[in-house]
């Protein structure tokens, strides 16, 4: 089957669709959002319960300052709740908890001074990179050659501050730190604010789940949205018309948008081949994805006997914290195991999560009434949720990130200026994506 479409859109993912749905609102009906999998949504999936309800695999959470999300969300009639439970991160290392302080008293242990300073020094190097550009920062090239572990190690004194540093960055960017650029995890945190990504970035969650906001845009959108339509061929995007060839047939577009991973663009052939700085960015693109499992209860007994629900075991790289319902009536724990544990079996990342649960929250917690995992890492589509760029490619590569390449312009939660990695720079970067378009658009038409 063949067609003719003013847009054509590549991955119905939140920023694929927000693209999609700025552009139907400000006028441009011809257009068809081509989805490689059987569901929209991308990185937000709900998954229903055997007990009834739903726990979300993917993205999940918003904080105040993620005004696009918010925004979308009110638009796509989804209501906000409470996140995870309000509490101090406990932080596991050397079978000791500690709940880590920015702002150390004078009682407080070497550590836990060592700790603040580098995070203190951090924070200011933070401001530093532009988040337009962060390949210009004041010696970019010298920040984008140094792993953050490197940094780590250059910065603290302490192996607890050392540790607990090292924590955060798996906590926030599932990546090894010692295989993560410096520059790109200072672009990274500067993106969203240094208090913010700390502090509020799981403040709010979703009635019906983040992936219900994709739904309704999708339900909008109608018989634009296409499932299981990969699209395997762009060409002619330096000519007068980009034809793209997918599963069942051939789309002919005026403009198109390519909202997804720049990984998995790499599936894609393109004729011509796009320039060697594209390339470049794509092919040497990493992404890194903790797994995520949620073990549910008939009651969150715990709440009464412990004094925090976010616990990070250092040694183990497991994380987990209460989302059990205000209302009592389930209890859910969600947890975060790392990417290392990939290679291991299904039946042994549970025993060893149960192991954890265990030690952490008591006995009670071995007979789960439902185990659920999700494993973003093996995702044909996605291949990792998050993007940890490794040394050199933000210098070398990064300017490509938002530039279009003839009639093609690019979207997704990676080529945002705010909130990288999050669904509120995927909403953002789509809209970015749509404004640009709809201005090539006008300027033909005039």
């Amino acid at each position: 089957m063949s067609f003719h479409v003013e847009v054509a859109i590549v991955g119905a993912g939140i920023s694929g669709l927000s693209a999609a749905w700025q552009l139907y609102k400000l006028g441009v009906e011809s257009l068809v959002v081509l989805e490689a999998n059987s569901r929209v949504g991308g990185r937000t999936l709900n998954y229903p319960l055997v007990s009834g309800g739903y726990v979300e695999q993917g993205g999940t959470w918003a904080g105040p300052t993620q005004t696009a999300l918010l925004n979308l969300a009110k638009e796509m009639e989804v209501s906000i709740k409470k996140g995870k439970l309000e509490g101090q991160t406990l932080y596991g290392f050397r079978q000791k908890w500690t709940m880590l302080e920015v702002s150390p008293t004078l009682e407080s242990d070497i550590a836990q001074k060592d700790f603040a300073q580098a995070m203190t020094t951090f924070e200011a190097l933070c401001r530093t990179v532009p988040v337009e550009a962060p390949w210009q920062a004041p010696n970019g090239k010298g920040l984008d050659s140094m792993t953050m572990g490197t940094w780590i190690e250059q910065n603290t004194s302490t192996d607890e501050a050392r540790a607990w540093f090292e924590g955060c960055v798996r906590q926030i960017l599932s990546g090894d730190p010692n295989k993560v650029s410096l520059l790109w995890m200072l672009h990274f945190v500067h993106t969203a604010g240094f208090n913010d990504l700390l502090e509020t970035a799981e403040d709010f969650c979703f009635v019906g789940g983040a992936q219900q906001i994709s739904l309704n845009i999708a339900e909008r959108l109608g018989k634009r949205v296409l499932l299981n339509a990969p699209v395997t061929k762009i060409s002619g995007y330096d000519g007068s018309c980009v034809e793209l060839v997918y599963e069942h047939g051939i789309v002919f577009a005026q403009q198109v948008i390519v909202a997804m991973m720049p990984k998995a663009v790499a599936r894609i052939q393109f004729d011509p081949p796009l320039p060697p700085i594209h390339h470049q960015l794509i092919a040497e693109w990493e992404t890194m994805s903790w797994i995520k499992f949620h073990a549910i209860y008939e009651k969150p007994w715990w709440q009464s006997e412990i004094i925090s629900g976010h616990f990070l075991s250092i040694d183990t790289k497991i994380e987990v914290l209460d989302i059990s319902p205000e209302d009592g009536s389930k209890g859910v724990i969600v947890g975060l195991l790392a990417p290392d544990y990939t290679t291991l079996l299904k039946s042994e990342r549970q025993e060893l999560c149960l192991a954890f649960l265990r030690e952490t929250f008591g006995e009670t917690t071995q007979q789960p009434l439902e185990w659920v995992e999700f494993d973003w890492n093996h995702q044909p589509w996605t291949g990792g949720c998050i993007s940890v760029l490794p040394p050199g490619l933000l210098t070398t590569a990064g300017s490509a990130l938002r530039s279009p390449v003839g009639r093609i312009h690019w979207a997704g939660t990676e080529r945002s200026s705010i909130w990288v990695n999050y669904i509120e720079g995927a909403i953002r970067a789509g809209q970015k994506a749509a404004d640009d378009v709809i201005a090539k658009l006008n300027s033909v038409s005039t």
